[in-house]
């Protein structure tokens, strides 16, 4: 008798948790829906920016001859400046090269047998 019993407790206090769960829910739902808009507000006028006119503003006229002029230029310095990094890096390639075989070189000038 004391395991139904027991049983019996258990259930309706489960059952009542999920009917609190519930019941919480639907009393608090228009209240989370509410805050999550509220973060979506634009208190900024827009229509007021529509009002003003700058008559002030200047503008500036393309010359379209002279962009030309100067994307040549800057093609023309890009290629120099790519052929004076390749000839660097040829020249440390080419260093490095020299330093490795000098040291692997296997003649001894004071005729030891080191290298052997």
């Amino acid at each position: 008798m004391a395991k139904k019993f027991g049983k019996l407790l258990m259930v309706t206090a489960a059952l009542s948790a999920v009917a609190g769960g519930v019941y919480y829910y639907l009393k608090n739902r228009d209240a989370l829906m509410d805050d999550e808009f509220d973060d979506d507000d634009d208190f900024d006028n827009f229509d007021d920016d529509l009002d003003e006119t700058d008559s002030d503003r200047n503008y500036v006229d393309l010359d379209l001859g002279k962009t030309e002029g100067a994307k040549e230029e800057l093609k023309e310095e890009f290629k120099e400046g790519i052929q004076a990094a390749k000839a660097e890096a040829t020249d440390k390639v080419v260093g490095s090269i020299k330093k490795v075989e000098e040291f692997f070189d296997d003649d001894d000038s004071d005729g030891s047998m080191d290298a052997i």
